[in-house]
């Protein structure tokens, strides 16, 4: 599709026909009590998506296998997919045949899958192209499998195709779509990018031809983005109209490209046809009770492996505080028997120092015998010296005299 402007600027009832009251809508409905009945019993939120869409307020999303077989269908539809694959792969294919679903699917039953579509382009090439109302834990996982079931199909075709004459180089890409209405998280946490492409890449920068590749475009993503933004690529066309059911963007894409015009035209049938669009509603209901009971059977699962490793991790550092209270035991033990050595130790050397102290104190009051005995001693001596000087002036005084006497 080109991006060429409309003679004139198209407004939504250009787009989805003549607008109806809620109590016209009614009025149909009720005229048909079976109809009537399967649409009481739908959720609020479901009631007033289909309220909406028939009184021609807003579109609808396509996330319902018929719409996409409307819209989308590989045969009666070719140029439209071949459209929209060339959007989403950045280059011009040309589907020349459907091909059917061989081999296992990997889809568990289908019940999270609203489209999937597998195709043979002409230069023998091979893409699918699916749509996810809930994208599949493990998505790499998933896609690798699937990508090796498509390459082994195509070799398989390809060998028997041309028999003895067959070559590796024969092979032609594969190449897998994956729109996602509901992103996994792995892709959430990417918040400014919507298309995520994958190829087979070498860190050492040689360039070996990889057959697989894959385009995993996250469609809630791209609908929070773009809501302020002009539609200016085909892409953007397409993705736009994949994924939103809002009034302006509606009137934003049509009048930007013309061309869905027709594709919203036969959207607005099922405004005609409400009988049908409500039997479409309840399939879809039952498809996605069922999708939620799966999805959440892997969200159990997926909770319960990480309970497992947390439990087993909490067990290793159980037993690590285990072993390490068992250790820090052991050494307290040493430490107490260490202390009480200590104690022990201490309580003989103040019982020594007790000993010493009194032995001391013994040793002083020697001392201080010694001392006064000494004293004593002193003393005695001091007088015993002054008796003898006083005797020696005696024996000086009587030698005088004595020699005073033999003088005369």
């Amino acid at each position: 599709m080109s991006n060429k402007q409309s003679h004139h600027k198209l407004f939504l009832p250009d787009i989805l026909g003549e607008p109806l009251t809620r109590h016209e809508v009614n009025k149909h409905l009720s005229l048909h009590p079976s109809l009537w009945k399967e649409f009481q019993s739908f959720p609020p939120d479901v009631q007033e998506q289909i309220y909406l869409f028939l009184e021609g307020k807003q579109g609808l999303r396509l996330l319902y296998d018929r719409y996409f077989q409307k819209i989308l269908n590989p045969m009666e539809k070719r140029k439209r997919l071949e459209e929209l694959i060339s959007s989403l792969l950045g280059k011009e294919v040309h589907i020349l045949q459907s091909l059917p679903r061989e081999g296992n699917s990997l889809s568990d039953g289908g019940s999270l899958v609203i489209m999937d579509i597998i195709a043979e382009l002409k230069d023998g090439s091979l893409v699918t192209i699916e749509m996810q109302l809930i994208g599949y834990l493990f998505p790499g996982e998933r896609s690798s499998c699937y990508l090796s079931d498509m390459i082994m199909r195509l070799y398989n075709r390809t060998k028997e195709r041309l028999g003895k004459s067959f070559s590796y180089r024969d092979m032609k890409p594969v190449y897998l779509i994956v729109l996602m209405e509901s992103s996994p998280e792995e892709f959430l946490q990417a918040k400014s990018h919507y298309i995520h492409r994958g190829k087979i890449q070498y860190d050492s920068g040689i360039k070996i031809t990889s057959l697989e590749n894959i385009v995993y475009i996250s469609l809630d993503t791209y609908r929070k983005i773009s809501q302020n933004k002009n539609i200016t690529s085909v892409q953007d066309a397409w993705l736009t109209f994949l994924s939103s059911d809002d009034p302006e963007q509606i009137l934003k894409l049509v009048n930007n490209y013309p061309e869905f015009l027709d594709l919203y035209a036969e959207i607005a049938e099922f405004r005609r046809n409400p009988e049908e669009l409500i039997y479409m509603f309840s399939d879809a209901l039952r498809i996605m009770d069922h999708n939620t009971t799966l999805y959440m059977i892997d969200e159990q699962k997926k909770e319960l492996e990480e309970r497992k490793r947390e439990l087993e991790a909490l067990r290793k550092e159980s037993e690590e505080r285990k072993q390490e209270l068992a250790a820090w035991r052991k050494e307290s033990e040493a430490q107490k028997q260490k202390l009480e050595a200590w104690r022990n130790e201490s309580e003989a050397q103040k019982q020594e120092l007790e000993a010493w102290r009194n032995e001391s104190e013994a040793q002083k009051q020697e001392l201080e015998a010694w001392r006064n005995e000494s004293k004593a001693q002193k003393q005695k001596l001091l007088e015993r010296e002054k008796e003898s000087e006083a005797q020696k002036q005696e024996i000086q005084l009587l030698k005088a005299q004595l020699a005073n006497v033999l003088k005369k």
